[in-house]
């Protein structure tokens, strides 16, 4: 199979992360339809990389293609975002166990600071403000395990994050976030996969009683 010239891949690169980058961020809403002329000319690129970019989203579950109409953000639906969070608390269980004897105190400092400002952002910030923070905060986690696979299997976790906000209370979320802290802090990687999981459970269940 003949591979893509190499400033195809580079220009197909930086679209994929610029399309998704909006979408992460909310600026392109579900349901919203992503047209190829528009984006070519608003990138600078051929259609063929836009098309070729879009399919890369697909592969992401990020967007969806739709006959005759091209493609569009993706719409999730209850049960893909109950799916969504099953897979998140295996993965999330396995960063904290893998941040474990890797958490510096920096680390763990970093991450009781973060859980304290999302508290301090519930009933105050915005919906996205709250979000960012959370997905800020899950992250150093990936980040800490070491685990590059691990990373990029979370790239759909701020999608999600950005569709729903689980109607949990404030107090609650707190001792959950700090109790994976400290269990990550002391080394205890039983406990912090057993804690990170449970509220990535707790979180799942906020949402079948949400739209029940």
């Amino acid at each position: 199979m003949q591979k893509a010239p190499a400033d195809s891949r580079t220009k197909r690169q930086r679209v994929v992360e610029a399309i998704q980058e909006r979408i992460l961020d909310g600026d392109l809403k579900p349901g919203a339809p992503l047209r190829q002329i528009p984006l070519s000319k608003e990138y600078g690129v051929a259609q063929s990389v836009i098309r070729e970019s879009l399919q890369a989203l697909e592969q992401y579950g990020l967007v969806t293609g739709v006959d005759k109409q091209g493609f569009v953000v993706r719409k999730l639906g209850q049960q893909e975002l109950i799916d969504a969070y099953r897979v998140r608390e295996v993965l999330e269980g396995l960063a904290a166990r893998l941040c474990c004897r890797k958490a510096s105190r920096d680390d763990a400092e970093w991450l009781e600071n973060m859980a304290h400002q999302i508290h301090a952002q519930s009933g105050k910030g915005t919906r996205n403000e709250r979000s960012d923070l959370e997905y800020r905060f899950h992250q150093r986690f990936l980040s800490i395990s070491g685990n590059e696979m691990l990373q990029r299997m979370s790239i759909g976790y701020r999608f999600v994050g950005n569709l729903v906000v689980t109607d949990r209370e404030p107090d609650q979320l707190l001792e959950e976030h700090l109790a994976v802290v400290g269990a990550v802090a002391n080394d205890q990687p039983d406990e912090a996969e057993r804690l990170a999981r449970l509220h990535v459970a707790r979180s799942a269940d906020s949402i079948i009683q949400h739209k029940a």
